[in-house]
This record gives structure tokens, sequence and C-alpha cells, in this order.
């Protein structure tokens, strides 16, 4: 199952990548994709090799195996609440593939090698889907005290207006998914801005000094640091002359 997680993290990127920009990204930009949304929103560095390698063997139909937090973080980035929300929504998959399997045992075929051997991830799809009821309530239960845990002594912030302000949990007051992890960096430096010609776009050394991004109504919005769209989590692109000159300054 991991191998599948995999291939559908690398289409989800392609496909917003192809939505947002009308061209085919690489797999290396892919990867970097969604390396930075882990960073962004899971909190832990996955380098992108790391992504190209799980790729590559996914694609040859090679057994791929994924460390917990990166399995939890791929199934946030494709909009599930973590791997065991994934493997039950595909759960349908792993009953046709063990079906086929079975098939080519009764047709003779075993001593020609051709059953697939059954992975991790596959074994792990085979307990849930024989006692789901009892692991979905378990899992329920475990989710629900770390949860409790987490909020009480996690910081948390929310956007308003221009920047990020640090909030107490309050669900009812800002909306669960207005609330994000407290960071210090965001809260300190992060700003959306209105840029000018006397604007600096670019640091001594000639690194990025803004980057942009769509609104959720199709507004172009400039932003002091790298990372996510505040408000439709889409990745932030580096400024460059071009779209200074086009969008900005006419005489730069």
């Amino acid at each position: 199952m991991h191998r599948d997680l995999i291939i559908s993290a690398f289409d989800k990127a392609k496909k917003d990548e192809k939505e947002e920009t009308g061209v085919n990204m690489s797999v290396t930009g892919l990867s970097k994709r969604i390396s930075d949304f882990m960073l962004e929103e899971c909190h832990f560095q996955y380098h992108e090799k790391s992504l190209r390698n799980k790729l590559k063997a996914a694609q040859k139909d090679e057994p791929v195996e994924l460390k917990a937090p990166v399995a939890n973080c791929l199934c946030k980035y494709l909009d599930y609440e973590n791997y065991a929300d994934f493997v039950m929504k595909n759960s349908n998959q792993i009953t046709q593939e063990l079906h086929e399997n079975e098939r080519f045992i009764d047709s003779g075929f075993l001593k020609k090698k051709i059953k697939k051997e059954v992975s991790m991830g596959e074994k792990l799809k085979i307990v849930i889907q024989k006692n789901k009821v009892t692991l979905i309530f378990c899992l329920f239960v475990i989710i629900g005290f770390f949860s409790l845990v987490v909020i009480n002594k996690q910081r948390w912030m929310v956007w308003e207006n221009d920047r990020y302000v640090e909030v107490p949990f309050d669900v009812e007051k800002y909306g669960l998914s207005n609330l994000k992890l407290f960071k210090k960096d965001r809260v300190r430096y992060f700003r959306k801005v209105n840029p000018d010609c006397e604007y600096a776009f670019f640091k001594p050394d000639g690194s990025e000094n803004l980057w942009y991004q769509k609104s959720a109504s199709g507004e172009l919005e400039f932003f002091t640091s790298f990372g996510l769209h505040p408000e439709t989590g889409k990745t932030l692109k580096k400024i460059t002359p071009h779209m200074i000159k086009k969008y900005i300054c006419e005489t730069y």
C-alpha cells in the first residue's frame, strides 16, 4: 500500500502543478513540491532524493516501505486524515489483489512462482479489513487522547489580514481548519505585502526576497518569505525579474 501512496502523492503534485502553471513539471520539481509541503505542514525534513527513490521503486513494482510519520504526512497531502484512513478508503483494491492471488493458486501457477508476495503494507490492510470495527474504535481513542495532550501543550496561530498571530485553541472562534501550529519565524517574519518599484526584490547575495501565489479568488499576492499560501495552502513561488516587470514595476 505504501507503493500506491507514493505514486498517488506524485500524481497529485503533477496535477496541481499542471493546473497552476499549465506545464508538466519534472520528477525533481514534483519531489521538491512534496518535500516543501512536508516541511511546512508536518514539521520535518524528508529529502527530495528519498522521494524520487521511493517513486522509482514503486514504478518498478518493487516493495516500498515508509516510516509512519512519512506515510501519515503523505496521506495528509492527499487529504486523508492519516495512513489508516487511506488504507480503509482504498480497501477494495487489496481485496481484489488477494482474490487475484487466490486465482493464481487455484490455476496451478504456484509452481511457476507468479503469486505476488504480500508486502508489510498489504498485510496491514488485511488485518484492518478483518478487524475494522475494533481498530476504528481503538484509533479514535488513541487520537482523542493524544489530541488532548497536544492541544493542552501546543501553541497555536491563525492568519489575520496580512500576518500570523498567536491565539488560544478555540475551534468555535477560529475554526479548526484555520488553526495552525505556532511557528515563531512565521509570526515574526511572514507577511503579505504590496510591493512597488522601491521594494528590495532580491537580497545582497542575489537570493529572492519576495514570493508570490494566487489567492482563492485568483488575485496575485506577494509574501516576504517562502512557504505555503496561508489561505489556499499552495506552495509559494520565488519572484523573478519577469514577474516583477509584468505585475509590479514596468520600469524594472
